[in-house]
């Protein structure tokens, strides 16, 4: 008997390597394009839920449901104030390994007001935040606004 190892990637062909990577490049293609040509509309819903919150939690300021600009914000977006000239930034914070939603409702010149919990779950985490946390997505907001000329 012959003691020789075969690998077990021996039947493995460059023609089966090439169309599997030729898939997961398409599909990562097509996710990208999608996720490009639906961020208006995704940002659309963001703002109806947005306005839901503030509306139960007794705040009169809404929000209006078309973003602001369709520019590059990693996981936010810019909307106006209805009814004001003050703007409001939607975006997450992280903290402890999970992602919190909140909204940064800003003045007209651009210094933030509030910065309110998008759900239980950031209404849970923002008291937990140290001060130098808060301020610092305070200031990463408020020089947002100010690179963007808003």
């Amino acid at each position: 008997m012959s003691d020789k190892k075969v690998s077990p990637l021996k039947h493995i062909d460059r023609r089966s390597v090439l169309l599997f990577a030729a898939w997961i490049g398409g599909t990562l293609l097509i996710g990208g394009l999608l996720g490009s040509f639906t961020r208006s509309y995704r940002l659309g819903l963001l703002a109806g839920e947005v306005n839901k919150v503030l509306a139960e939690s007794g705040d009169t300021r809404r929000i209006a449901a078309k973003p602001l600009s369709a520019g590059p914000a990693a996981l936010g977006g810019w909307f106006a104030l209805d009814g004001s000239e003050g703007q409001a930034y939607v975006f997450t914070i992280t903290r402890g390994g999970s992602f919190a939603a909140c909204a940064a409702l800003m003045d007209s010149g651009g210094r933030v007001d509030a910065v309110v919990p998008l759900s239980g779950h950031a209404a849970q985490l923002s008291p937990e935040l140290p001060p130098p946390v808060y301020r610092f997505y305070v200031n990463r907001v408020e020089k947002a606004a100010g690179r963007a000329g808003r």
